[in-house]
């Protein structure tokens, strides 16, 4: 019976050794069993050396390796960035302190009670009570008489920022002249009916300790007037790991509208002064001595830190009190000194590793700061703007995450299905404008150009609070608040929020936005009803830096 073998050549000259491995392998060899006339390709794999065979298929392996790799730089914009699930946080190092950081102290309570941040100044009342004469017939926020028991010598919000009408002073466009302010950038009754509304479900569900919790914020439900607001919010999603952050981001939603903690106006019977207070106390007894507001074994952490530093600055800045001055400060060191050398930030001190997104927050803070007379280094500007320039296409203005040419940011499991939209690059224009106050760059105009073909939608899918957040106050201080990119905008802005915020008969969720866009999966309820509200209040928050008149 003929048989088909395989054989290992044994050249004479082999060594010992080798001779003696070589008959090993031949004592191995299996007969193959009689099968079809062999094809070209059997003959030739049957005469092709082993070690032949290795070689080329190394070498066609490596061909595919570097086409896979040519093809995905060709295609930058396609390319997705997966955030990573929660892991163990980094040992924290050492902070380079700067020269006046000092420990924090112990609040003095004798003079806490002297200062009216402390106070409980204001009786319940069962109607809005105001006596500032606000055209919307509501309160505005602080009275004028009221803004702060010791007089700030710092520059005017609007000096700083640049320019702009409507309101005088520090934050002037919150306390004065609102109406006027609302009705020239397109907002109006509806607007600011909803900002209250959101601001009174607020109220009703802040913790007794002066935060907010994302998960855990539906154990304040029924507390607050059950007849008017029964029932349950309903499980929300999101992530224990960002209570601090929506605590400073609800805050900042009160400040935003001129609510300070010295403020008297009262709603359902809780007074939005007191919010704010219990809201600032909780932020001040949980910074840590380098500066750092809330723990830095939460994942991302950076976040919650700029948010509240965000939010303690404007406080500061709104008010001008002493008691929580150096409590600011120290929380603008602390995000100067987390950034990466001669560039930006991301989720942990110096972390070596940067994103736009966390950028966009720092920057902010420097820009608070910059409002409210504190003090930063402007080195801490370059390195944002060389950040802001390494992942910018200059061609279409589109602004990478972490760099250039990245496409969708998702967490797996979470909001993969979400629909991209450009919140980099409104972050991006925002943070260009605020720091540099010029129109020049094209890549602003082009970053603008893109925001206005992905105009809000309440569509399942489309639904991205964080993205309509940051591209409303790039294109206000672009052109706002009467230019036609701002118009664009602003109608569908509306449209979208002020028609699907809880209202009527929805209970206790009455005033708040359910949790169901691109981001709530990490921020809830609380996240979306605080960032919707600070989304409305535009027309006014900060006034527009090229003085539009």
């Amino acid at each position: 019976m003929a048989t088909s073998r395989m054989s290992i050549p044994a050249p004479d000259d082999l060594p010992p050794e080798e001779e003696e491995l070589v008959e090993e392998e031949q004592e191995e060899e299996q007969e193959l069993p009689p099968g079809e006339p062999q094809t070209f390709t059997d003959k030739l794999v049957a005469k092709t050396p082993w070690w032949g065979m290795s070689i080329g298929i190394h070498v066609v392996m490596a061909l595919f390796m570097a086409y896979l790799i040519a093809a995905g730089k060709a295609r930058p914009d396609e390319e997705a960035v997966v955030v990573a699930a929660p892991r163990k946080p980094r040992p924290i190092p050492e902070m380079e302190k700067p020269k006046d950081l000092q420990q924090n102290k112990p609040l003095d309570m004798k003079k806490a009670v002297e200062d009216p941040v402390f106070k409980k100044n204001a009786e319940e009342s069962d109607h809005n009570e105001t006596a500032d004469e606000e055209e919307f017939q509501k309160a505005k926020g602080d009275s004028l008489d009221f803004v702060s028991d010791k007089p700030f010598k710092g520059k005017g919000t609007y000096d700083t920022i640049g320019g702009g009408g409507g309101g005088g002073g520090r934050y002037g466009g919150r306390l004065g002249g609102k109406r006027n302010l609302v009705a020239r950038g397109g907002g109006g009754d509806a607007t600011e009916d909803a900002v209250l509304a959101a601001l009174k479900w607020l109220s009703r569900h802040q913790n007794g300790d002066g935060s907010w919790s994302v998960v855990d914020h539906t154990k304040n439900c029924g507390k607050v007037n059950p007849q008017k607001y029964p029932g349950q919010c309903g499980g929300s999603p999101g992530h224990g790991d960002f209570d601090t952050g929506v605590t400073g981001l609800s805050l900042l939603a009160f400040l935003g509208a001129g609510y300070s903690h010295l403020s008297k106006d009262t709603y359902d019977g809780i007074c939005f002064g007191d919010v704010v207070r219990k809201g600032l106390q909780w932020m001040m007894s949980h910074q840590d001595p380098e500066g750092c507001i809330g723990p830095r074994t939460a994942q991302k952490y950076a976040y919650n830190h700029h948010i509240c530093a965000l939010a303690i600055s404007e406080a500061y800045g709104l008010t001008g009190s002493n008691l929580f001055k150096d409590q600011a400060q120290k929380s603008v060191d602390f995000t100067v000194a987390s950034q990466n050398p001669s560039k930006a930030w991301r989720y942990s001190y110096k972390s070596g590793d940067n994103d736009s997104s966390v950028t966009g927050w720092a920057v902010m803070v420097l820009k608070s700061a910059e409002l409210s007379g504190l003090t930063f280094p402007r080195t801490s500007y370059d390195g944002a703007r060389a950040w802001f320039d390494e992942v910018t296409d200059e061609a279409y203005g589109r602004v990478g995450y972490i760099h250039k040419g990245t496409g969708k940011v998702f967490v797996v499991g979470m909001n993969e299905h979400f629909s991209h939209h450009e919140a980099l690059s409104a972050i991006a224009v925002m943070s260009r404008i605020f720091m540099d106050r010029t129109k020049a760059d094209p890549r602003i105009t082009n970053g603008c150009d893109l925001l206005l073909k992905d105009l809000p939608q309440w569509k399942d899918v489309e639904i991205d609070y964080y993205y309509w957040y940051y591209a409303s106050l790039a294109l206000f201080q672009y052109d706002g608040p009467s230019g036609p990119k701002w118009k664009a905008w602003n109608e569908k802005m509306k449209d979208a929020l002020v028609k699907n915020q809880n209202m009527g008969s929805a209970g206790c969720k009455h005033g708040s936005w359910d949790p169901i866009d691109r981001w709530s999966g990490e921020g809830g309820r609380v996240y979306g009803t605080a960032i919707n509200a600070l989304t409305l209040e535009v027309y006014y928050r900060y006034a527009n830096v090229f003085g539009v008149k």
